[in-house]
């Protein structure tokens, strides 16, 4: 089994007794063996063809695990691996819930995007996971949530942490897919701007790559069992400076529109999304002007034993999907 880092002692141990120690330096494969001691294990993955779920899935499918990849629409789910198999489940219909668990031992959980509802949706699914014996949930939550008691998101964490199901939260920053395949990659592609109400403020966005990485991390490692991470990039950039980064990979000048909040919701309504959206929308870029998605944090590099991924790093990789 190969490891996530490069480096044969993982972080959290290399404080370990001398005879740990050695144990690392004598046969690093073989203590890989005993960290994922379970591996005849089934994961239920969430969102399995979302952002950060359809890269979680890749990780799982080079493991020694079943993995259940939860979506709408199973018939159109194109599996990466034998060990993968679709399965239904949509959030709003709580009756797809328990054929979904059905044998499940572990569940990465995460809400749909911007749902303002997504506590109501998820609690019956946490109480029907326990159920249904799952022995772990690792939820995919958002960074600084925990300073809002009434964010969903937050809400759904306090439930995870009070269900008495072992548990891993992370809190990532923006993703940088959301430029390249996400919500603000529609004006990238087409007017080639970044469009967004976030002033001049700078950011710590994080690749779904390495969010599924520590995410992989926290549901095959028992040891690492009831985290808390925020995960972020390696450095805060502004979107000034993500334009300039796409720029010089995609082939294009791309540039970068700051716009009012009430341009934001207007820009939102007009497309149709329900208010809450742009609420939920307005919130989150509020947050980027205050200067609070600014944080840096070493989790990705602590759990996984590698640096996460520059912004020049993912804009090089997709630089075909600008």
């Amino acid at each position: 089994m190969k490891p996530y880092t490069n480096n044969c002692t993982p972080s959290h141990l290399k404080n370990s007794p001398v005879s740990i120690s050695n144990f690392f330096t004598h046969n690093c494969n073989n203590f890989y063996n005993i960290k994922y001691i379970n591996m005849s294990q089934t994961i239920l993955v969430l969102g399995a063809t979302g952002l950060a779920g359809k890269e979680l899935v890749k990780i799982l499918a080079d493991k020694n695990v079943q993995v259940k990849a939860a979506t709408r629409q199973p018939e159109k789910f194109r599996s990466p691996a034998p060990n993968v198999t679709p399965v239904h489940l949509v959030q709003e219909d709580p009756a797809t819930f328990a054929p979904a668990l059905a044998g499940v031992d572990k569940v990465f959980l995460s809400a749909l995007p911007l749902d303002a509802d997504a506590f109501k949706k998820l609690v019956p699914f946490v109480d029907e996971a326990k159920k249904a014996g799952v022995k772990k949930i690792v939820f995919l939550s958002a960074l600084g949530v925990e300073h809002h008691d009434s964010a969903p998101l937050r809400q759904i964490e306090v439930y995870v942490q009070q269900s008495g199901i072992p548990y891993g939260i992370v809190r990532p920053n923006f993703f940088m897919e959301n430029f390249s395949e996400g919500p603000f990659s529609g004006p990238v592609k087409e007017t080639n701007q970044i469009i967004l109400a976030a002033d001049d403020a700078v950011y710590s966005m994080i690749s779904t790559v390495d969010i599924a990485a520590v995410a992989a991390e926290l549901l095959l490692n028992d040891t690492l069992n009831n985290r808390e991470l925020t995960l972020t990039g390696p450095v805060a950039i502004s979107n000034h400076e993500a334009a300039d980064i796409i720029t010089r990979h995609a082939g294009k000048t791309v540039s970068y529109l700051p716009i009012s909040e009430a341009d934001l919701l207007s820009g939102i309504k007009a497309q149709g999304a329900p208010d809450s959206v742009g609420q939920y929308l307005a919130m989150l870029m509020a947050s980027v002007r205050s200067g609070a998605n600014a944080v840096v944090t070493s989790a990705v590099k602590d759990i996984t034993g590698r640096e996460p991924r520059s912004f020049d790093t993912f804009a090089q990789v997709n630089a075909g999907n600008f």
